[in-house]
């Protein structure tokens, strides 16, 4: 009997997505094509995503911090230089992005003309002379990684921010996000167990730099052409009028949202938030400095990277049982209790990577939720303004994120040199060295897992009010266009 439901499901399942791989079902706004271009394709995106983790200016960085020997306090400094060109270029990003009117939409244009620009940028890191004079190098990973941040964030912006407009159905877009999540953080996945596996070939391994230059190079070319999928096979979909024409300033934009205490809340919630990820950079220094294994590392980024699955699957159920508040707020306390629990077993390596693991798969909803949330946050905005500012939104909170995220940067570093971590990164082999840094890293990630359940206390969106609130932009649209066909006709 179950063998025969089994098939029946298979067969239903089959006949659905024939029958819809190019228009929707009733009801629905995406078909499977559409679904596969975005999921699968955004493996390419992310695959870019990914290796531009690899130059971050931050201490954890292998390739800055080991193999160039960048002092920690030195690449904090190279960050807030960047941070501060990031907030500059932010408005301009935002005004670029609402007035995009083109037939393509307003984001996927982006994955054509910014993707390319980045993989060749992140690639060139990798090709400054460690001989070079410490200084120079300095100056040039620093304004190299400026203007790649403008490609890439752009880039990735057009990604994510491409999600909220494929739907207006909050149900729908939550499922996408959910499975495309899965599908296209397979992306990360492939690099982060590739490199640190094939790096073993190399001279110097995961710090050196052979295996970047050799690797980077193909995960860009790999990366780049899937994401040129995602722009052929997709469609945005947001409900105005048909003569609806974006046209925003930065400045009107701020009048805008000031009374979208949503949009207030989201980001408070991501500021807050911005030092929580804090325990999953210590996954590199442990296998390389504490269990002295390039090889490990490879395996374990593999099996981290499944930590997230769960969570983001069962998203669409969880958010539409609980709601997307409840969730958030579940997933940022048990990280914090399973990050704390990693204090008490850093020599006990099973222990100490089961509670990292436990910690991450905490988490593996908070993207899906948070972005879920988000595009929540679009629809509210037109719904009491009448405008569309996905780019002004993303960009303005991203200037707040980033300002939050300049501010929080000097706090590790300023630990690190305090237990005697400078330019030379070999000292991490000392535990009396390690040890300490590892448990600052734990203890900033537990208080700002728990001070992002602050804001999440008011914040009172629901499925059920976002549904009515896409009714009502219906009806609206639909009262607009008659009356300019009225006008047309009279």
């Amino acid at each position: 009997m179950a063998k025969k439901i089994s098939a029946a499901v298979i067969k239903n399942a089959v006949l659905d997505i024939r029958d819809h791989w190019k228009a929707p079902a009733e009801g629905k706004y995406i078909s499977y094509r559409e679904f596969a271009a975005y999921s699968f394709g955004g493996i390419g995106v992310n695959t870019i995503n990914s290796i531009f983790g690899y130059v971050a200016l931050n201490a954890n960085c292998l390739l800055l911090g080991s193999a160039y020997g960048i002092d920690p306090v030195h690449l904090v400094w190279m960050s807030t230089i960047v941070s501060i060109l990031n907030l500059v270029k932010s408005p301009f990003i935002s005004m670029l992005i609402d007035n995009t009117n083109t037939r393509f939409g307003k984001f996927r244009p982006y994955l054509l003309f910014t993707g390319i620009p980045a993989a060749a940028l992140i690639c060139a890191m990798a090709f400054i002379p460690p001989s070079a004079n410490y200084t120079l190098k300095c100056v040039l990973l620093c304004l190299i990684y400026a203007v790649t941040m403008l490609f890439q964030s752009t880039y990735s912006l057009a990604y994510s921010s491409l999600a909220q407009v494929l739907t207006p159905n909050s149900s729908e877009r939550t499922g996408l996000l959910s499975i495309s999540a899965f599908i296209y953080n397979l992306g990360p996945s492939i690099v982060n167990l590739i490199l640190p596996i094939i790096a073993t070939a190399f001279d110097g391994g995961m710090t050196g730099f052979g295996v970047y230059r050799v690797m980077f190079p193909v995960f860009s070319v790999f990366g780049i052409a899937l994401s040129i999928w995602t722009f052929k096979d997709t469609e945005e979909k947001i409900i105005v009028p048909k003569a609806y024409v974006a046209k925003v300033k930065f400045a009107d934009g701020i009048k805008e949202i000031r009374s979208n205490k949503y949009f207030w809340l989201i980001y408070l919630y991501q500021i807050l938030g911005c030092m929580k990820g804090g325990v999953t950079s210590i996954l590199s220094w442990y296998c390389l400095y504490a269990l002295d294994n390039n090889a490990l590392l490879g395996i374990m980024n593999t099996i981290m990277g499944t930590a997230s699955v769960p969570g983001m699957l069962l998203a669409p159920v969880l958010a539409k049982k609980f709601g997307k508040r409840n969730c958030l707020i579940a997933f940022n306390v048990l990280r914090a209790v399973f990050s704390l629990l990693m204090m008490f077993t850093s020599k006990s390596p099973v222990a100490f990577l089961v509670f990292l693991y436990l910690a991450t798969m905490a988490m593996g909803g908070d993207y899906v939720m948070t972005q879920a949330a988000t595009a929540d946050i679009f629809d509210y905005q037109q719904w009491k303004t009448g405008k569309r500012l996905e780019g002004f939104i993303t960009q303005f909170g991203g200037m707040l994120t980033t300002a939050a995220t300049m501010l929080s940067a000097f706090i590790l570093p300023y630990f690190y040199r305090h237990y005697g971590l400078g330019t030379d990164y070999s000292v991490l082999y000392d535990a009396s060295i390690r040890t300490p840094i590892f448990n600052v890293i734990i203890i900033t990630t537990v208080a700002s897992s728990l001070l992002t359940v602050l804001p999440l206390a008011f914040y009172d969106m629901t499925e059920k009010k976002q549904q009515q609130m896409i009714e009502d932009l219906k009806q609206r649209a639909a009262e607009e266009d008659a009356k300019a066909e009225a006008r047309q006709a009279q």
